[in-house]
């Protein structure tokens, strides 16, 4: 696996995080549940992923994905390099007009998302490149020709720049943003695709992310991270991340002890991860 990553265009940042530039060969991945729409571009290789069905599905060339609220597996063909970028949670209605919860764990070709033909010339320009910055700058281009990257406010901007607040009871959170309680789960399922409780869990698995891959982590370590980042117990972390992750904490762990490929993401710096994946 190899990985670039470059920032986002000035006029892009408060939609978007930072572009990764992938190279997986041959490669199984594991992607945790995540808030984060993201639009992908194959530049050679292909992808399928896996179903629910266990079958698998070839994925078009340029996608929108939706946030995931389950963890996702991939597997890339020889020399697959793509490229990508993550909206920032709650964006993604206003880049593209389109609501979260209608591609919730699942994705639309770019060609049902903006102009056929600016996704067309987009391919042709790709197929004509050979460096990495190349491909960026085209992608970039791409952005700002198809996303609406004006300055507007941001209901689900706002909730995540509250993230100390966010586990609070709904009354207070309600008090907070001044709008009464059913608007508010209306809004928070408009700005991010699922409703509060599940948000919550999402943000919550982020949190004990960052301090399972931050620090040298032992298994009694468990518990303490599990009350630090906001779960009942080590029992309540445990259900959770095989929902999110599709995997407990203790045997993550033992996958990036072991260098398992699948699971490269997890062995990310703690910068890394939280600049790529994890705007909270």
């Amino acid at each position: 696996m190899t990985l670039h990553v470059f920032p986002p265009h000035p006029k892009l940042a408060k939609l978007l995080m930072h572009i990764l530039v992938l190279e997986l060969d041959a490669c199984e991945s594991s992607i945790p549940a995540s808030l984060s729409p993201s639009v992908m571009l194959l530049i050679r290789g292909s992808v399928q992923v896996e179903q629910a069905d266990g079958s698998l599905l070839t994925v078009p060339r340029c996608i929108l994905r939706g946030p995931f609220d389950r963890v996702v597996h991939s597997f890339s063909a020889p020399k697959t390099l793509s490229i990508s970028v993550g909206l920032r949670p709650g964006m993604l209605h206003q880049a593209t007009g389109i609501l979260p919860a209608t591609v919730l764990s699942s994705y639309l070709p770019m060609q049902e998302v903006t102009d056929p033909l600016r996704v067309g010339r987009l391919l042709a320009a790709i197929d004509e490149a050979r460096e990495i910055a190349d491909y960026v700058a085209l992608f970039q281009d791409f952005l700002l020709e198809t996303l609406d990257h004006q300055k507007k406010p941001s209901m689900g901007a706002s909730f995540l720049a509250a993230h100390q607040k966010m586990f609070s009871p709904l009354i207070d959170l309600s008090l907070t943003f001044g709008i009464g309680e059913r608007q508010l789960e209306r809004r928070v399922r408009e700005a991010f695709g699922v409703n509060l409780r599940d948000t919550r869990r999402v943000v919550r698995f982020g949190w004990s992310l960052l301090r399972i891959i931050g620090m040298p982590v032992g298994w009694g370590d468990l518990t303490r991270i599990a009350h630090d980042s906001g779960y009942y117990d080590q029992a309540h972390m445990h259900k959770e991340y095989l929902e999110l992750a599709g995997i407990s904490p203790i045997a993550l762990l033992q996958k990036i002890a072991s260098d398992d490929p699948a699971y490269w993401l997890y062995r990310l710096s703690e910068q890394d991860t939280r600049k790529l994946f994890l705007p909270v």
